[in-house]
């Protein structure tokens, strides 16, 4: 009888095994995979519905997509930026690089991202630089039903001003509106559903009478710039900023935070503060317990069958910083390590 249990026990623990393959058993969507990138104390990294994928030899990971089941992400290599396909890395020429964003059309794989010189992209691991006087950086890249390939980021211009932009094909350059004397970066690109009209997230900053320069999250349509709405009036609000968007129909939803002034009476006061914006409506998210840092930050967001998936950071300890996503708002971390240091910052969901 003893016999007959252990050996119904031991299949029972297979069939619980949550390694490999079994990382689609308890989906976050139903029906659905959910892929999350970016790192832990442990390096580079993504998590699929939850389950930790190492990427070999990355120190950082920030962006994913995937395509007929195929996973492609960037990051980080030592000096190197790289990208992986599934498990496979492709170091990038171009010293003390950071891959930041990636795209794929077709059997081309586009990377965006920057090196010691100024900023680029790569096409199937050839470099084509945008600017060489190391005054700029790209950080968003997309291609367009069309083929062509558009990228977002930021430069330095003669006056000091960091201006917001987008590179048409490498070699295309476009001003996007920034308040007047004010700076502003891009950060993130998506496509209308018909894959014609491109939306950018990023911030921009002004002179203001009270914080000096306050930033302000904001998204672009082709060169049409909109202030998202800070949702409060209280004067301790330093700013806003914004690192994700998608579209889904006629909505579009940017993730981002709030940025406080501190209490100098109150240690746990001030810091960032994770949120979304489904056109301008915000949507605060909980964080974890307040700190000196605030309680987290959203990096990225999509929606699927009516679900919205944001992902970044909550604070997770008096100690650390974790990566996390929030489902329909609510809280849940990808490490259980507290105080151990890690964060997320894209998804995808297939």
């Amino acid at each position: 009888m003893k016999k007959i249990s252990f050996i119904l026990l031991f299949i029972f623990l297979l069939g619980c095994d949550d390694s490999g393959d079994s990382n689609n058993s308890n989906p976050i969507i139903s029906g659905r995979k959910v892929y999350i990138v970016g790192s832990d104390d442990d390096g580079a990294c993504y998590w699929v519905n939850g389950t930790r994928v190492e990427l070999p030899g990355g120190d950082w990971a920030t962006d994913i997509v995937v395509v007929d089941g195929d996973v492609y992400t960037t990051g980080t290599c030592g000096e190197y930026a790289c990208y992986w396909i599934n498990q496979d890395k492709y170091e990038l020429p171009g010293s003390w690089g950071e891959g930041e964003a990636i795209a794929v059309d077709g059997n081309d794989v586009y990377v965006a991202g920057w090196f010691m010189n100024g900023s680029c992209y790569w096409k199937n691991g050839q470099k084509i630089n945008l600017t060489t006087n190391g005054e700029s950086q790209a950080f968003a890249i997309g291609v367009r039903s069309n083929g062509s390939v558009y990228i977002g980021g930021s430069y330095i211009n003669n006056h000091h001003y960091v201006i917001p932009c987008f590179w048409k094909d490498g070699n295309n350059r476009t001003n996007l509106p920034i308040p007047t004397h004010g700076d502003g970066e891009v950060y993130d690109i998506t496509f209308s559903e018909d894959g014609n009209m491109r939306y950018y997230a990023g911030y921009t900053m002004k002179p203001d009478n009270l914080t000096g320069y306050a930033p302000k999250a904001a998204r672009w349509r082709h060169t049409v710039r909109t202030d998202l709405p800070d949702g409060t009036s209280d004067i301790s609000l330093y700013g806003t900023g914004s690192y994700g968007i998608t579209i889904v129909g006629e909505d579009i939803y940017v993730a981002g935070y709030t940025d406080w002034i501190g209490d100098y009476n109150d240690d746990n006061t001030g810091g960032t503060f994770p949120r979304y914006w489904k056109n301008n409506t915000v949507h605060d998210l909980e964080g974890g317990p307040n700190t000196s840092f605030g309680t987290g930050q959203a990096n990225d967001i999509r929606v699927a069958d009516g679900n919205v998936i944001v992902v970044g950071i909550a604070t997770g300890g008096p100690t650390g910083e974790s990566a996390c996503y929030w489902f329909n708002g609510e809280l849940h971390y990808l490490e259980d390590v507290i105080g151990e240091r890690s964060e997320a910052k894209g998804v995808f969901i297939d």
